[in-house]
């Protein structure tokens, strides 16, 4: 199978362990159960005869990093032959450079949108020989979605950590539910979602006062779903796409849809609006009924005083559809600690770590257990609906598997700026520039 290609297999439903010498069933439990998984006891193999030293590179908000040292200190505490040190990065592009320049660390999280290029490379030692070693379960112990995400040329590139699904934050004092209903219909729910018709109805109910309505960030992450609930696609073929397909009729349709909204300075912040104070800081202020987001906001509005928040699914324009900010702990091909790095991988998705990460509040964990678990919901705290996440999981579609992927996003970045912001536009010549733009990333002319 060609590097850069998902396993076949996995996304047909057949477990990940079909790559390896089989299934194990110790490691994290099955789906649905909700013990606290602090109390479970870690995967790992023996600790190493010799004292070894490993590096474990993250980057994220201060929380989150916090979290990385406490898994850290838990895991040297249970191996004290190994010596962890974690080294903290400012964003995923400075560990990503680290890695490329020789510099890797052992262990590393990275983003699902840089996968494609490290496989492409060779800059990864897979992990599912050294975690199934380590008696590691793939059955239904880890969302699959994630499994899948980072699995490349017939192996499991990175082990999957955080899986956070993009779902609609909004302020309870600026949105209710139960007046988006109209005659005959039911108010809708966190558990059978809502309409776009309802959420640009949200919209306009929030847009009051200082307040606009909501705020849909101009990149093709944002886009991609709800081209997919209208039944469209973003590119020409998913699994070697050639160029974006945004000129499409499905595609358009969708993508007027959302432009109505987006461009209506009544329901949106403008430029200038942002450029003074930005979407996140507006909603935490009560300036902004509705912003589309990961578990990683949650944190930060929780801790907005007087904000009193929950969170719904994406709207639908056909069917449920999102798409999930992946993060995953890859190996580096240049380590020279291999068992000490398989063991803390191995202790940092067992039950007892991804616990860990999880309290911080800022992850949606890979490992099912712990995801359905109180350490994860938190249901003394907001959101009241966090078993959105969870749900969003099964609902979330990935992005062409590509390495150029990052470089495409930014490419149309400029355009679709323009899309959402200038004073007047032609649709047909801004999606025909997007397109052919994405082309000469994707399938460059022959030099």
């Amino acid at each position: 199978m060609a590097v850069g290609r998902r396993i076949k297999a996995l996304a047909s439903g057949i477990v990940l362990c079909g790559l390896v010498a089989g299934c194990s069933t110790a490691g994290a439990g099955a789906e649905g159960g909700t013990p606290d998984p602090s109390a479970s006891s870690s995967a790992s193999s023996s600790a190493p005869a010799e004292p070894a030293t490993i590096t474990v590179g993250v980057y994220g908000p201060k929380g989150s990093l916090d979290s990385y040292d406490a898994l850290a200190d838990r895991f040297s505490a249970e191996h004290p032959n190994v010596t962890v040190k974690v080294k903290r990065y400012p964003d995923a592009e400075a560990v990503l450079q680290s890695v490329e320049s020789g510099q890797a660390p052992d262990v590393f999280v990275m983003d699902h949108d840089h996968l494609p290029g490290l496989v492409q490379d060779k800059r990864l030692r897979p992990v599912d020989g050294l975690l199934e070693a380590r008696n590691v379960n793939f059955g239904d112990g880890y969302q699959r979605g994630g499994l899948t995400a980072f699995a490349a040329d017939a192996h499991l590139q990175c082990m999957p950590n955080d899986v956070s699904p993009v779902v609609v934050y909004y302020n309870k004092d600026l949105v209710d539910l139960n007046r988006l209903g109209t005659a005959g219909e039911a108010a809708p729910t966190a558990l059978d979602g809502w309409s776009w018709e309802m959420f640009t109805k949200a919209a306009r109910q929030a847009s009051r006062g200082p307040a606009s309505g909501v705020y849909i960030e101009p990149s093709l992450a944002s886009l991609a779903p709800f081209i997919w609930s209208a039944g469209g696609d973003i590119v020409d073929d998913p699994q070697a796409p050639t160029t974006l397909t945004l000129a499409d009729s499905d595609s358009r349709a969708a993508l007027e849809q959302v432009l109505a909204v987006v461009r209506d300075p009544q329901l949106t912040p403008d430029s200038r609006q942002l450029e003074n104070q930005d979407a996140v800081a507006r909603f935490k202020h009560g300036k902004l009924g509705m912003i589309l987001g990961t578990r990683a906001l949650t944190p930060q509005f929780r801790a907005a005083q007087g904000l009193r928040f929950d969170v719904m699914p994406l709207p639908s324009l056909g069917r449920l559809r999102t798409i999930a900010d992946m993060t995953g702990y890859c190996i580096s091909a240049d380590t020279q600690a291999l068992e000490a790095a398989g063991d803390f991988l191995a202790f940092a998705v067992s039950d007892e770590g991804a616990a860990i990460t999880a309290r911080s509040g800022y992850v949606v964990p890979s490992n099912v257990k712990v995801a359905n678990s109180p350490v994860f919901t938190q249901e003394a705290q907001q959101p009241a609906s966090s078993f959105i996440f969870n749900e969003g999981v099964r609902r979330a579609q990935d992005l062409p598997f590509v390495p150029q992927w990052p470089q495409l996003s930014e490419a149309v970045e400029p355009a679709l700026n323009r899309m959402f912001y200038a004073p007047v536009i032609d649709l047909d010549s801004l999606l025909d520039e997007i397109d052919t733009t994405s082309s000469r990333v994707l399938a460059p002319e022959p030099q």
